[in-house]
């Protein structure tokens, strides 16, 4: 079985927190797609494993950000119910999507 890469959108993919952020063509009603270097594409398809979604975005990563990629369909993580997260995770230093995830 090989090992999963967690993928996220906001921040890791579409960059937050400069001034001025390269853009990149085809330019989309949502212009913080544009903000998605569709190169990251292939070099995440190149790594020896399979890729997951792990983000807010849910199955709109996959209508949205997976073409600007160029990245086929990929799995997504149920998140849990936003009453189901446990607040003493965050006061502890984890991140609320952890148990999800592991």
């Amino acid at each position: 079985m090989r090992p999963l890469l967690f993928l996220d959108v906001d921040g890791p993919l579409i960059p937050f927190g400069a001034a001025d952020y390269p853009t990149y063509p085809p330019t989309d009603p949502n212009p913080l797609l544009s903000r998605i270097n569709p190169d990251i594409g292939a070099r995440l398809a190149a790594l020896p494993c399979d890729l997951v979604w792990a983000t807010t975005w849910m199955a709109d990563a996959n209508e949205c950000v997976a073409p600007r990629l160029g990245l086929p369909g990929l799995p997504v993580v149920a998140w849990p119910e936003p009453s189901a997260i446990d607040d003493q995770d965050e006061r502890h230093g984890l991140h609320w999507k952890k148990h999800a995830l592991s």
